[in-house]
């Protein structure tokens, strides 16, 4: 009787095991999804923004480049904050 219950529990712990593990692949899997999305979305802005600088008269100028990356960086950092505000929620 006790071998039975060992095999009954045994087979309960796997079980769950096994739902853990699937639980945590889809998470996984659908922020990988998420990413992905998120990488296409800038190099897509990439895209626009090195055409748009382009079309400048100022365009060799690496201070200005600079000057167009950190004021983007800025942005980002306050609309990450931001985002992870409205995440808290």
């Amino acid at each position: 009787m006790s071998e039975e219950k060992e095999k009954i529990n045994k087979k309960i712990i796997l079980n769950n095991e096994i739902k853990q593990f699937s639980k945590a692949f889809k998470e996984n899997f659908i922020t990988l999804i998420i990413s992905s999305l998120g990488l296409l979305v800038a190099l897509t802005w990439n895209n626009l923004w090195t055409s748009w600088v382009s079309t400048l008269p100022v365009e060799s100028s690496m201070t200005y480049k600079f000057l167009i990356a950190l004021i983007i960086t800025v942005i980002a950092v306050i609309l990450t904050y931001m985002l992870s505000k409205v995440k808290e929620i």
